[in-house]
């Protein structure tokens, strides 16, 4: 069976397991066409939050192998990073980093608007900077070439791992709306209800969203027969069919069998993230919200 595809929070919350024995990596997640998107996160998760260092320059002479060994990342290091970039994989992750840093940085080269010729145009500058000028030291030519060719296979990799992320968010999606409708009950000037009824037109949850400020606030409430995680199909519909064109970010809270959490959109990476590090609601159901005499 194919690991699903994770987004940036679980990939980090399963290393966070596994590197405290937990659990172990599963079997095949290394061979997925998001191995490299998984390691790059991890890699960087572990250097900023684990380790505590300001950057990938700063692992530069500190990353042994037994400390990767302690901190539960040779399998990593082995099954992505040294096939995809030889014995020197850590020379180029850094200078991808920063390259990667820059071409996201808006006040860098704001003439190139081409999100790879970005990508391109910063690794040239942080070659030059953290390695050295092929134009002015022939002996580089050769590590600068086989850089430049890693980095553009792996921004064909990242590609490849994003493809096949929009198309499983679609099949969910899909299988998900097969037997279920999204009806508008309700609209006013600064809110809005639907239901999500199936075939025989029974309810199986309410959406209701209120255009408010600083931001529209969403409440989702699914009935318990809906499948566990579904919540997240309903936002995708929500994202794709009704607030299109809605600026700003939009806050979700979910209730499905208790309160789920409250949750965004991130505008870096696309995925859903919660609203606060701990879920302080994890343990709250809805029936906690009737007066006892109710219940």
């Amino acid at each position: 069976m194919e690991t699903e595809y994770l987004d940036e929070e679980q990939v980090i919350a399963l290393y966070n397991k596994v590197r405290t024995g937990k659990r172990t990596w599963p079997a095949d997640i290394w061979s997925s066409p998001a191995a490299l998107q998984y390691a790059v996160t991890i890699f960087d998760y572990w250097i900023h939050n684990v380790m505590g260092w300001k950057g990938w320059p700063d692992s530069r002479g500190k990353v042994t192998p037994a400390l990767l060994e302690e901190h539960r990342l040779a399998d990593l290091v082995e099954s992505v990073f040294v096939p995809e970039f030889g014995d020197d994989w850590l020379d180029f992750e850094v200078v991808l980093n920063e390259s990667m840093r820059l071409s996201e940085d808006e006040g860098w080269s704001p003439e190139l608007s081409d999100r790879q010729e970005r990508v391109e145009a910063a690794f040239e500058h942080a070659f030059e900077q953290l390695v050295g000028s092929p134009k002015q030291q022939a002996k580089l030519l050769p590590t600068y070439h086989r850089f430049r060719n890693h980095l553009l296979r792996m921004w064909s990799a990242f590609q490849e791992a994003q493809a096949e992320h929009d198309k499983a968010e679609r099949e969910s999606a899909e299988k998900f709306w097969t037997n279920l409708r999204l009806v508008r009950s309700t609209r006013g000037h600064q809110a809005e209800a639907w239901s999500i009824v199936n075939a025989e037109d029974e309810r199986r949850g309410e959406v209701t969203m209120v255009w408010g400020e600083p931001h529209p606030y969403c409440l989702v409430v699914l009935d318990p027969e809906i499948e566990a995680g579904s919540w997240e199909q309903v936002i995708y519909r929500l994202e794709q069919e009704i607030l299109v064109e809605e600026p700003g970010v939009v806050s979700y809270a979910v209730w499905h069998k208790g309160f789920v959490g409250e949750f965004y959109r991130c505008a870096d990476c696309g995925e859903l993230h919660s609203q606060f590090d701990e879920d302080a609601g994890s343990e709250l159901r809805l029936n906690d919200l009737e007066p006892p005499e109710d219940r």
